[in-house]
């Protein structure tokens, strides 16, 4: 994949990040439970919540160990961990919002 085609790609689920952001923001805030991960799938257009536990268990342990990392950093700045997948095009990103 070249430069341009990444740059293309990022900029794809940042604008979907952006349009979903009040959305994923309202999920949480408007939740009971403060150890949630966000889950967007593009091709239903549809966020799901996960209890942190649960998802980080549904994990390799590679991407585990990532989620650790990024879920740690993220609770200490008021932030929350949202994840974009699409499966048409085999993309599984994390993001901190």
């Amino acid at each position: 994949m070249t430069k341009e085609n990444n740059f293309e790609t990022d900029a794809k689920y940042l604008k979907i990040l952006d349009d979903i952001r009040d959305s994923v923001l309202n999920i949480y805030k408007n939740s009971d439970r403060s150890d949630l991960i966000i889950l967007y799938e593009i091709k239903e257009k549809r966020i799901y919540s996960y209890i942190y536990s649960d998802f980080l268990a549904s994990l390799n342990l590679k991407s585990q160990s990532i989620l650790k990392k990024q879920y740690t950093s993220a609770t200490k700045n008021e932030k929350v961990v949202l994840f974009i997948r699409d499966e048409e095009n085999e993309i599984f990103k994390s993001y901190t919002i």
